[in-house]
């Protein structure tokens, strides 16, 4: 019971320095972290539990936006808490999975206090506050924690199957089965963008510790198997899903779709030469002094065992440190999304070369050794204290340069209060409507640290998103960046009122100088202290028709808010029909099915395959979802979960059950003694 509650006490500290100080950006939040059920208003399709879809954001929308945090244990009981506790909970539980693989692989061969040593160095490091601190990447912090325990996971799988602590085979099984659980829980969380990332560092950390010739080859390969099983595993059921996104996104509109993956960020000798210089939060910082001593020490270690593991990932170190620094992807379509993010694992190799080695000298004992043993551990210590002193500068500076500091993870008033307090008049405003951001808003609402998805949050369906993971490019234009895009619909389309009626969009946030016909202002409304907001001066709900022809012509291809809005002039109201959006799909009503005959009713919802309507067929019609064949009055149309949204659902399940498993199994299974 001890060394769980040390494991948890340890990442509960972390994550609450992380909580306290905050994030200095507000990225993530409006696509990440809202994939999150968490006790909104936002209403959303499950699957065991898991959103995967919803019409609260955009024309409709899968979910997550971004990256795989619903995998973590932090998901299931985010709407019963605040999002900031939500948040240090995600957090918590990510880094107390990873340092409990840590303590099974360090102390085996270097003893408890080096292992924790070694713990504080992985997380009170540069990857912890880039990403929590500097930048609003909940999802890429996670991912650094997967990072560490695929570097770490061989050596403690081998330690506790294979290690004399306990005679029973049965124990010793289930110890190894825990690593693998707590692997799998925490590659299952990682960020797709970050993908190559591990499995490279998956690949590495397997060559090293087949290398170990202390442990049976039968048993190295038997780890290598399963630990490359369990990584593949836990992502291939995601694998279908990002697919789909990809083929749809490159199959609409027209010309080559981009991707930016961004690459060094300084060079590797400077960014290792502080306190004399500092690269900044995201540079290539890679424990190059340390990974040096440690080569050193391993070169004249007599124990060669230690020596081939010391030396080895101290030399994987350098490596990954020099990729970091120099590879420059351009739009390598299977890069990692930050070629510099190689530091990370790089770090982790490191500090697995320093323990390791820390734990060769504590181990050579004859007197005449003693000052060169102290001396080496000196070395060592002050070495590794760089990487957090490093950290702790950038955290202090930025603290001491804020003008403001009002980071959302201090915030745990409800959505309701939050816009309310941004100045939106919910008397005059009943949620449940669509609400639309003027172009360039949502963009200003980040960097004032406000959260554009607090609007949805509160109950209003928000047609202004960014997402990473989806694409918009079948219906909106310009959308040329892969897992990059926006429904943002400019001027042409919110000062059209045959536009604005057909989307059904009842309120804008627009600026004062702005004329746009259709809105009528609210007196006295500003949102943010800026934005006025517009009101539509007239509802019109018939449903928008076309001929089904229409379906076989060029039009029909070309995304339908491309610039100019050209569907927008060949859509014709029909008389005695209404469609309603609901919560989760739309109802459609017709005085007669004849109305109907030879024509494709467009919905002002984006067209995706899951869609299923009651009557009738789903045709995709310029990225937008239009009913063709409908033979009764009352039609509904559904999100109905297809097979990339249940495996995906399943995976993030499955990891959620699994980090728990391991996290609590861990941490009460006694070290193994070699």
């Amino acid at each position: 019971m001890a060394p769980m509650r040390s494991v948890l006490a340890f990442a509960a500290g972390i994550a609450t320095l992380v909580l306290l100080v905050g994030v200095q950006d507000l990225e993530s939040y409006d696509h990440a972290f809202f994939s999150l059920d968490r006790g909104t208003a936002v209403d959303s399709v499950r699957v065991l539990g898991q959103p995967v879809f919803t019409l609260a954001l955009g024309l409709g929308v899968r979910l997550p936006l971004h990256g795989g945090l619903g995998a973590s244990p932090a998901a299931r009981v985010a709407p019963f808490l605040p999002a900031p506790l939500t948040y240090w909970l995600l957090i918590a539980l990510s880094i107390g999975a990873a340092v409990a693989v840590v303590r099974h692989a360090l102390e085996p061969l270097s003893g408890r206090v080096v292992s924790w040593v070694a713990a504080a160095l992985l997380f009170c490091s540069l990857p912890i506050v880039n990403y929590a601190i500097f930048d609003d990447w909940p999802e890429t912090a996670v991912t650094y924690c997967a990072v560490v325990a695929c570097v770490f996971a061989p050596h403690a799988l081998l330690a506790l199957r294979h290690s004399s602590a306990s005679s029973r085979p049965r124990a010793r099984h289930l110890s190894g089965l825990l690593v693998a659980a707590t692997v799998w829980g925490l590659v299952g969380v990682a960020h797709p963008g970050y993908w190559p990332l591990l499995a490279g560092t998956i690949v590495l950390a397997l060559a090293l510790s087949l290398s170990r010739s202390e442990y049976p080859l039968r048993a190295r390969l038997t780890t290598a198997i399963v630990l490359a099983a369990v990584s593949f595993i836990a992502i291939a059921p995601q694998v279908p899903d990002i697919v789909r996104e990809i083929n749809a996104a490159t199959a609409a509109g027209q010309g080559e779709l981009r991707r930016i993956v961004d690459g060094p960020r300084g060079g590797l000798l400077a960014a290792n030469l502080f306190p004399f210089r500092q690269a900044g939060a995201r540079g290539p910082f890679t424990f190059l002094l340390l990974a040096l001593i440690s080569v050193a020490l391993g070169l004249s270690s007599k124990d060669s065992q230690r020596r081939r593991l010391i030396v080895g990932s101290a030399l994987l170190s350098l490596l990954l440190g020099v990729a970091a620094a120099t590879i420059a992807p351009g739009a390598w379509t299977f890069a990692p999304s930050n070629t510099w993010t190689l530091r990370d694992p790089a770090l982790a190799f490191a500090i697995l070369s320093a323990a390791t080695a820390a734990g060769a000298e504590r181990a050579s004992r004859p007197a005449h050794r003693a000052t060169s043993r102290r001396a080496a551990m000196v070395a060592l210590a002050v070495a590794g204290l760089q990487g957090p002193a490093y950290a702790a500068h950038l955290v202090v500076a930025d603290l001491w340069h804020a003008a403001d500091r009002s980071p959302w993870t201090h915030d745990l008033t409800s959505p309701d209060d939050r816009v309310s307090r941004r100045g939106l008049p919910r008397d005059r405003m009943p949620p449940g409507e669509r609400l639309a951001l003027w172009p360039g808003a949502a963009d200003r609402m980040r960097n004032a640290r406000r959260a554009s998805v607090d609007f949805a949050d509160a109950g209003y369906r928000l047609v202004t998103v960014w997402t990473k993971q989806r694409t918009m490019r079948g219906f909106l234009e310009p959308n040329d960046l892969l897992f990059n895009q926006t429904t943002e619909f400019g001027p042409e389309a919110l000062c059209d009122p045959s536009a604005v009626q057909f989307l059904q969009l009842r309120y804008l946030l627009l600026p004062a100088d702005v004329e746009c016909a259709p809105w009528a202002r609210l007196p006295d409304a500003r949102v943010d202290g800026s934005l006025q907001v517009g009101v539509t001066s007239e509802r019109d709900e018939r449903v928008r028709a076309l001929p089904v022809a229409t379906l076989a012509e060029p039009i029909a291809r070309e995304p339908a808010f491309s610039p100019g809005f050209r569907l927008g002039s060949t859509l014709v109201p029909l008389s005695g029909t209404s469609v309603k959006l609901t919560t989760r799909g739309i109802a459609v009503r017709l005085d007669s099915p004849t109305v109907a005959e030879a024509r494709a009713l467009v919905l002002p919802v984006a067209y995706d395959p899951a869609w299923r309507a009651s009557s009738g067929e789903v045709r995709n019609l310029a990225g937008l979802a239009a009913l063709v064949g409908v033979s009764q009055s009352d039609v509904t149309v559904e999100f109905a979960p297809d097979t990339p949204a249940v495996l995906r659902a399943v995976s993030m399940t499955m990891a959620q059950l699994l980090t728990v498993v391991g996290l609590v199994g861990l941490g009460y299974v006694r070290s193994a003694r070699v």
